[in-house]
């Protein structure tokens, strides 16, 4: 029971008798304020900026058994300036929320917390000009909201491509930008070598054309996505720049290799996986030389395009059967149902048998 229940029960109103500004709680065996009359009341936070009804509304929280809402005189309002370190912030609260009481008073502007929220939302506007000149830049993020909200400033190449950056010039770095649509391909080698006894065998495959990015990129982002890469490339830990996705076959592959690779005898097997002829280019540009010599040297040669739509052809005869069976099962469906001139028949000859084995009804 809150507060204002306690208080409205000692001055002798009841539970089923009580003043025409509160109404029955929806939530406990209580009394709550009815919304029109929280909008007339003035809230005051512990450092004295008053506080407008609708700013802390008439919502509660619960926190270390302690019910915080208007009707207990407590409501919460998040702290203009973003201190959470504030005498006046309960302990142990993981956010700058601020316990208002009721201020016997009118409410003033000038001396209020959504004047200091106003003013603090104009210095980061400033703040976010100066820094992006007016353009959208995802790579200036607020501080999640608190810390009096300032903006950071965190260049993240994967958040320009994520975002499809379009801006031509670059606020943070301060350079122009190359927004020519352009993708990273590469190549991935798989080898195959296997001894029994004294056999051996190897098989080479070269999967030509694999993109990075499933859509294209513009190009700046392409090049610094790729110098980044570069710059963590670590040769003790890491096989290759980019570590694409990696197949199914290519996990179990791996995995029989560690195995089978270190046993004692003649008898072994070995999987390597390797990304060569990384490059940036508008379209996947093939060079047939190349795949002819490639072929005559006994390695398989394919492009990822060609897998595309290899698979995308199987994903359309495969919906295509699909669609024909539900067809089909439909038909067979509509061919058994009798038609209404046949249900009207059915119910004559039933009538019929029934009259004639017991005789009409009289």
């Amino acid at each position: 029971m809150n507060e204002l229940t306690k208080k409205l029960l000692a001055e002798g109103w009841t539970l089923e008798h009580y003043p025409d500004y509160v109404s029955p709680g929806k939530f406990d065996n209580g009394l709550e304020y009815k919304w029109d009359y929280i909008l007339t009341l003035v809230w005051q936070t512990g450092c004295g900026l008053l506080v407008d009804s609708r700013t802390v509304g008439g919502g509660d929280t619960s926190f270390m058994g302690v019910q915080y809402c208007a009707e207990n005189g407590n409501p919460l309002l998040r702290c203009p300036y973003g201190n959470k370190k504030c005498e006046h912030i309960p302990d142990g609260f993981p956010l700058p929320l601020c316990p208002c009481h009721l201020f016997d008073g009118p409410y003033d502007y000038g001396s209020s917390a959504e004047k200091v929220e106003n003013d603090r939302l104009r210095e980061r506007h400033k703040q976010y000009m100066e820094i992006t000149g007016g353009q959208y830049c995802a790579c200036v993020v607020d501080s999640n909201g608190f810390e009096g909200g300032r903006l950071e400033v965190k260049y993240d190449v994967d958040q320009c491509i994520r975002v499809k950056c379009k801006n031509e010039f670059c606020s943070i770095r301060k350079k122009p930008r190359d927004l020519t649509p352009v993708n990273i391909f590469y190549d991935i080698r798989r080898t195959w070598m296997t001894r029994t006894g004294f056999l051996e065998e190897t098989k080479v495959t070269i999967e030509k054309g694999v993109k990075v990015f499933p859509k294209s990129v513009a190009r700046t982002d392409a090049e610094i996505w790729l110098k980044v890469k570069k710059a963590e490339y670590n040769p003790l830990t890491d096989q290759t720049i980019i570590r694409p996705h990696l197949t199914s076959g290519d996990r179990r592959q791996e995995h029989f290799s560690d195995y089978h690779r270190k046993w004692p005898g003649y008898d072994y097997f070995e999987f390597h996986y390797e990304v060569e002829n990384i490059r940036i280019e508008k379209r996947e540009t093939r060079d047939l030389l190349q795949d002819l010599r490639d072929v005559e040297d006994g390695i398989e040669v394919v492009h990822a395009s060609d897998l595309e739509k290899a698979a995308k052809v199987q994903k359309r005869e495969r919906l295509a059967k699909a669609r024909q069976a539900r067809e089909k099962k439909k038909r067979r469906q509509e061919m058994l149902l009798p038609s209404a001139w046949e249900y009207e028949q059915i119910d004559l000859f039933t009538k019929g048998a029934f009259e004639a084995n017991h005789g009409k009804s009289q």
